[in-house]
């Protein structure tokens, strides 16, 4: 064989990131020679990109393709998730093939070959495909180039009454947040597996999510669950009491069902159906796998969260905002003090005669009407004001995510709109010693501004 791959990224993986391939052939010494590498979207013969490179002064050829992978992902705008819903955009699987190009002098032509010996289109594969997700690895946290899939990912036993306990949203939010009645929220996961061809007894399976209500005094008061089927919005099972070694789920994955989005907030549940108790204070939601029996296994744990009702501070109605996050999925949060909105207007105009020069009439006609100075241009920007409650080290370091998301919404009744963040001020321990909490006020801007009147 001509060609090894002596690195690749990890799978599932974030696509704006540096997404590293090395390669190396036993012919790079070939006149002329280059690598070559082409990349497919998973079940598509069409080639997105060919990218050509010859040897570095170590004879290895080394590939980011993070740049060219980001611009084929997009977001999922799931905010009104009911139940569950699949990733259409936000994660897609690729084909990463290597092959090889030279010639027999400096000066012949050059043909290309397979990477295993033969001519032909690149071959060499170090996996059939690549999962890769809207989301960033940060170059000053990060340990490795590679996105650390093993703290939101795991390959668990499935459809087993098994015991495991993790906590893999993919977030960096606080386990327990804060909303109210027609929050919408939504959280997200890795589902099933990434091997090819897939595995039939092992999988992050998220089958089965359960939602416990709770009065003011602690006690449970309702409870409603729902599992992850085609018919609930999900997948790939058609079907709840379907094993995942049985037809119908492990062999029907696809890019689509490898990120799954689950409706939590009151919301999402009410438009999903189900009749939100009146006395709710909270309400905990436990993300499941399956057991052989075709029921949840309330033993094998893949998230916990818990979410606290609040009905907004010092008589203000706050401003909810959602954006995405480094993982490419959504999060959300509510600035419950004060928020302001002003206009700033921008106008240019010209001096034109009070004789009218252009008339008609043997005479220029007296006409007191006639407007001297004639706005030609206006342009109207609103700029609203926001300002967070006092904020924990947690909380505060989490936030700075939505200051850098360049997609961000708010939530007016049950529309989502689009804003631009322009500025960010925090408050943050004045004085280190007695100071623990944080506060944050942000300018942001519809991204949709007011049309003026001409």
């Amino acid at each position: 064989m001509a060609i090894a791959i002596q690195q690749e990224p990890t799978s599932p993986g974030m696509a704006n990131s540096d997404v590293l391939f090395t390669v190396v052939s036993t012919v790079s010494s070939q006149p002329q020679y280059q690598f070559v590498l082409d990349i497919y979207e998973s079940g598509s013969s069409t080639l997105i990109q060919r990218i050509k490179q010859q040897p570095n002064p170590n004879a290895k050829g080394v590939f980011n393709i993070g740049q060219i992978l980001s611009s084929y992902i997009e977001s999922d705008n799931v905010w009104k998730t009911q139940k569950f819903a699949t990733s259409s955009l936000a994660n897609k699987d690729f084909v990463i093939k290597f092959g090889e190009e030279y010639g027999t002098s400096l000066s012949s032509s050059v043909l290309l070959y397979t990477g295993y010996g033969p001519a032909g289109n690149p071959a060499v594969t170090g996996s059939s495909f690549y999962t890769l997700t809207d989301g960033l690895v940060d170059p000053y946290a990060a340990v490795n180039w590679n996105f650390n899939s093993a703290s939101y990912f795991a390959m668990e036993d499935a459809s087993i009454y098994n015991s495991f306990s993790y906590q893999h949203t993919l977030t960096n939010a606080p386990l327990t947040q804060s909303v109210n009645d027609g929050d919408y929220f939504t959280i997200s996961y890795y589902n099933g597996n990434f091997d090819s061809p897939p595995s039939s007894t092992q999988a992050q399976d998220i089958f089965y999510v359960q939602i416990t209500w709770y009065n003011a005094a602690g006690s449970s008061i309702q409870t409603n669950d729902f599992t992850n089927i085609t018919t609930n919005g999900g997948g790939p099972r058609t079907l709840s009491n379907t094993l995942w070694g049985d037809g119908g789920a492990y062999d029907s994955q696809d890019a689509s069902t490898r990120l799954v989005h689950i409706g939590v907030g009151p919301q999402n549940l009410e438009d999903a159906g189900i009749s939100i108790p009146a006395t709710w204070a909270s309400y905990k939601v436990v993300v499941t796998g399956q057991g052989d029996d075709g029921l949840e296994n309330t033993d094998g744990v893949w998230a916990t969260l818990r979410f606290n009702k609040s009905t907004g501070d010092c008589v203000y109605n706050g401003v909810r905002f959602a954006w995405k996050n480094e993982f490419g999925v959504w999060d959300y949060y509510t600035f419950t003090l004060q928020s302001d909105s002003v206009f700033n207007i921008e106008r240019q105009s010209y001096e034109q005669s009070f004789v009218n020069f252009s008339t008609a009439d043997n005479g220029p006609i007296y006409d007191k009407s006639r407007r001297g100075s004639r706005q030609y241009y206006n342009a109207l920007k609103q700029v609203k004001t926001a300002n967070s409650n006092w904020l924990t080290q947690t909380e505060a370091d989490w936030l700075r995510e939505l200051f850098f998301s360049a997609n961000v919404y708010i939530q007016e009744g049950t529309e989502m709109l689009p804003v631009v963040i322009s500025t960010a001020n925090v408050v943050e321990k004045t004085n280190p010693r007695t100071q623990k909490n944080f506060q944050y006020q942000i300018e942001f801007s519809p991204a949709n501004q007011l049309r003026p009147r001409e």
